[in-house]
């Protein structure tokens, strides 16, 4: 079956929702982007986190174990469902565009907020900066993780890097072509939205795969070791 001429990533990831969470244990995933995105965070014990854009629930079970109070959100009711068993009562799951206002959330009600590999789908990232920093106490945390936009640039052959301009990725489920539409961006458009909003940039991490990853996928090893993959950034908002 082809893609859908007009997906939108809710529905894509409704598609995709049964068989992502394979995607886990995939290296790009469990020995490069997570570590990376999980060792810049604080020490989370007694905080109160938001996982923005949380998907199967992988970081929100982790911040869990670390002894967080978390929120969950997502916009894929199909990847709440599933979010939902992973955490059970431990966390409170809810259904939420982070494109959107929080309407649940009050000002100042989180220590910091997560957003692990989502603001791609996102066109103007000011957006939920600015939904992020008015629910963050001041001296809040912001880690997010994102697609390099070097890689982006490569790998979709971009004729102007400077334009933030919608992609498509196709992913495969159950032997379905399924297109996932996303924004690519330059460097700048990842910055500058950041700073407009209030936060100030702590630490930017272009992270390397760690060695696990070569005994499962030794050829993208060398190439990851030498291309950028992914961004990670932490910030921090100061009210």
């Amino acid at each position: 079956m082809p893609p859908d001429e007009n997906p939108t990533v809710a529905d894509a990831y409704d598609t995709l929702a049964e068989t992502y969470e394979t995607q886990e244990e995939d290296p790009y995933c469990a020995d490069l982007e997570f570590p990376a995105t999980t060792d810049l965070l604080p020490d989370v014990a007694d905080m109160t986190v938001l996982d923005a854009g949380c998907g199967h629930g992988r970081y929100a079970e982790w911040l869990v174990e670390q002894g967080a109070d978390v929120v969950a959100v997502d916009e894929s009711a199909e990847m709440l469902e599933r979010a939902e068993r992973r955490v059970g009562d431990r966390a409170d799951v809810r259904r939420a565009d982070i494109t959107e206002p929080l309407a649940f959330a009050d000002d100042d009600e989180f220590d910091g907020v997560v957003c692990g590999l989502s603001l791609h789908y996102v066109e103007d990232w000011r957006e939920p900066f600015a939904e992020f920093a008015r629910v963050l106490r001041p001296g809040g945390f912001l880690v997010f993780s994102a697609h390099h936009p070097v890689d982006e640039y490569v790998a979709f052959e971009a004729e102007n890097y400077f334009e933030v301009e919608q992609e498509r990725m196709t992913w495969s489920a159950s032997g379905e072509e399924v297109a996932v539409p996303f924004y690519r961006r330059p460097l700048s458009e990842v910055v500058n939205p950041l700073l407009e909003t209030g936060f100030e940039l702590d630490e930017l991490v272009e992270p390397k795969p760690r060695e696990t990853f070569e005994e499962k996928q030794p050829e993208s090893y060398e190439k990851r070791l030498e291309h950028p993959t992914f961004l990670c950034v932490r910030a921090s908002y100061s009210g």
